[in-house]
């Protein structure tokens, strides 16, 4: 799984949405959510313009798993189980 595709897999987890829901939310299909998540395509700018809007996500975070001040990181959801 690629970097970015975890970290939007733990913003989804986090807020407790399937994969279906966060896609629409975002306008992309679960398919290509699917194909993020698991680190076989990247989102374009406008899917992570998008999550940015819909979700306050901090894009440096996003981006880079650097930590900044534009919004909120999400904790690693596999480390709460």
């Amino acid at each position: 799984m690629s970097d970015i595709g975890y970290r939007i897999k733990c913003i989804r987890k986090e807020i407790n949405l399937n994969q279906s829901q966060f896609a629409k939310s975002t306008g992309i299909s679960q398919g290509n959510l699917s194909e993020i998540e698991m680190g076989n395509s990247n989102p374009s700018a406008e899917t992570l313009i998008s999550i940015r809007a819909q979700y306050n996500v901090n894009l440096n975070w996003l981006l880079t798993d650097v930590d900044s001040e534009d919004g909120i990181t999400y904790e690693d959801y596999y480390e709460k189980s």
